[in-house]
């Protein structure tokens, strides 16, 4: 029996044997980059080659990859790119004249030994160009061989197998790359969806804690003056003829009952502003020096003469009455509560083209920038507020806000160690 040697085998053979050693390199292909010189630099023992050219458009845009033997000159490289990019433009639909119009960028370009005999410049290489195509959709890109003779039948065929066998790892790639993507991005969105709730339930329960502290409070105030309701309509239950007391009791329940619906009214009109509402005012025109002043003469009832005022009197405005008496009270109440114990208040009205400003100013302990951010949030009560021992609803600052931007205004804050802490609320005219 006679044994033939592998150097003895057809030409067949040996591309066969190539396109299996190219399936096997293709079988681990991770990237063009990585592949494509290894694959050519085995195609060109059976197939002499002057260029190879890859154009893929699986990407956004078209990208080409361009393999020459060492020995080809630029000029022979560039006409063969030339030649790709015109029968590309072919394939999908465009004109092949207008190669220079196509912009495809060379993604890279390598020079390797190709061919088995010396190639003359003059030698005219032919070209055999077929689409990359999956499924019959349109095309994915371009494979070109060139080689350094001319090319017959075999030679198609030989190039049509590569060129399949190229197609369908570039699909595999893709497909593989597309479905890892989309399962980043679906990792991504699950990731974001897992912190939004984790927010969302730290807010919750931050809401659920505050709502509490907050249904407490209101509770205690409440308590006071409806007690004080209940022992000044069991005292004139006692003593039916006393007129004196009859009267004493009356007016304890009208101001008791007064002091209860104004916290009432206040929690309403907070929830409002909370819901995106505006709180409801009667514009009329006013003397809002005289409102201020008679403001702060009733707080200093309580509070002692701490209040400073600074305007003119015959500042006038179309403004809310209760309104500016709320904005007054609600800031001055906050002054006494974190201000300086013993410390003076500023307030200030001042009148220009602009509109009218309001400020109050105090002393003591400046409200850090971070705390400023959330001062006039409903229920919201700043880390130094909490922690002053004072108590509070958290909704003062809100309604302050809220009257404000009811009169087309803004409140605004500034607090530091050498001017003290100055709320401004401006009322446009």
């Amino acid at each position: 029996m006679r044994h033939t040697s592998v150097e003895n085998k057809s030409p067949d053979f040996h591309r066969l044997k190539t396109l299996y050693e190219v399936s096997k390199k293709l079988s681990l292909f991770t990237s063009v980059e990585e592949s494509f010189t290894d694959i050519l630099e085995c195609v060109s023992e059976c197939f002499p080659l002057k260029t190879a050219i890859l154009i893929e458009h699986w990407e956004p845009k078209p990208r080409m990859t361009v393999w020459h033997a060492e020995n080809i000159s630029k000029d022979i490289v560039s006409r063969s790119i030339e030649n790709a990019k015109s029968a590309y433009s072919h394939l999908i639909g465009g004109n092949p004249g207008l190669t220079n119009n196509l912009s495809i960028p060379i993604h890279s370009e390598t020079k390797c030994p190709g061919t088995h005999r010396p190639i003359a410049e003059t030698d005219q290489g032919k070209y055999i160009i077929l689409p990359l195509i999956i499924d019959y959709l349109p095309a994915h890109g371009a494979f070109q061989l060139e080689g350094t003779g001319r090319l017959n039948e075999e030679d198609l065929e030989f190039a049509s197998a590569l060129t399949n066998l190229v197609t369908i790892a570039f699909d595999r790639y893709n497909k593989t790359k597309r479905e890892h993507e989309k399962q980043e991005e679906e990792a991504k969105r699950n990731l974001k969806m897992l912190y939004h709730t984790q927010e969302t339930i730290v807010n919750l329960e931050s809401e659920r804690d505050l709502r509490e502290a907050f249904v407490s409070l209101l509770i205690h105030d409440l308590i006071t003056p409806l007690s004080v309701i209940l022992g000044a309509a069991q005292m004139i239950i006692r003593k039916p003829q006393d007129g004196e007391a009859h009267c004493k009791g009356a007016r304890m329940i009208e101001n008791q009952a007064n002091r209860a619906g104004k916290m009432i009214y206040d929690l309403l009109d907070a929830n409002r502003i909370r819901g995106g509402e505006k709180i409801a005012i009667v514009r009329v025109e006013s003397n809002i020096f005289n409102i201020v002043k008679t403001a702060l003469t009733e707080l200093a009832i309580v509070h002692g003469d701490r209040f400073h005022l600074q305007a003119e009197d015959t500042i006038q405005g179309s403004v809310d009455p209760r309104g500016i008496r709320r904005i007054i009270e609600n800031l001055c109440n906050n002054a006494v509560k974190y201000g300086g114990k013993e410390t003076p208040i500023t307030v200030e009205v001042k009148d220009d083209t602009q509109g009218i400003t309001l400020r109050v100013g105090n002393l003591g302990n400046v409200i850090p920038a971070e705390d400023q951010k959330s001062l006039f949030v409903q229920y919201r009560r700043s880390d130094s507020a909490s922690s002053s021992g004072q108590k509070g609803w958290g909704i003062g600052l809100t309604l302050v806000r809220g009257v404000a931007e009811a009169h087309g205004g803004s409140v605004t804050v500034t607090s530091n160690i050498k001017d003290g802490t100055i709320f401004s609320v401006h009322l446009p005219h």
